[in-house]
């Protein structure tokens, strides 16, 4: 009877603390892992700038939105594809006609990193006819086979923005032209 009565002193005692320690806080999770949890679209806006000396000569903007990956492996979530086709002859007896693409494809994947901070990763390929002006106007630049050249631009960047946030991430010269191209990106959260 004595070591009943014990065991139920014992019980009454412990039994208070068990809410006790139910109630103890967890350990908080890591801001990626709250990110990782619920889904968050990021404006990207993209701009691509041609500059002859201090004179801007083109500025093509692109806006997209993007939804912020839980897994940083390099994946692309959006792709944007925008131009035209243009005929090109081919060579040989048959003369036939291909056509080539000529505009921006862009690449771009936006995961979360620590510091509220968001990876971008973005590939940008730009093409297009090169210009001649000359007295008579404007004309394109043809090969002495009456081909047009065709300008290319291409990068791959990797750049750690925060909300809000501009980046210059590619000043260039065009060899032909003297040109200067330039690619800068600004992403914004949307709420």
């Amino acid at each position: 009877m004595k070591s009943l009565t014990c065991l139920y002193l014992f019980a009454a005692l412990t039994l208070p603390l068990q809410p006790a320690r139910a109630q103890e806080k967890t350990p908080d999770k890591t801001k990626a892992e709250q990110h990782a949890k619920s889904p968050i679209a990021v404006k990207v806006h993209l701009l691509f700038t041609e500059m002859d000396g201090d004179k801007k000569i083109v500025s093509l903007p692109y806006s997209f939105l993007v939804m912020v990956e839980e897994r940083n492996n390099g994946r692309f979530s959006t792709s944007v594809r925008t131009g035209v086709r243009v005929p090109v002859e081919v060579d040989g007896k048959d003369e036939k006609t291909t056509y080539m693409d000529v505009g921006a494809n862009i690449d771009c994947g936006v995961h979360y990193d620590e510091d509220d901070k968001f990876r971008v990763l973005l590939n940008f390929d730009r093409s297009g006819l090169y210009p001649n002006k000359s007295e008579d106007g404007e004309r394109l630049v043809n090969q002495p086979n009456g081909q047009p050249l065709v300008r290319q631009f291409r990068t791959t960047n990797d750049v750690l923005l925060k909300d809000g946030q501009t980046s210059d991430l590619i000043q260039s010269t065009d060899p032909l032209s003297g040109h200067t191209l330039k690619v800068s990106v600004t992403i914004n959260v949307q709420k």
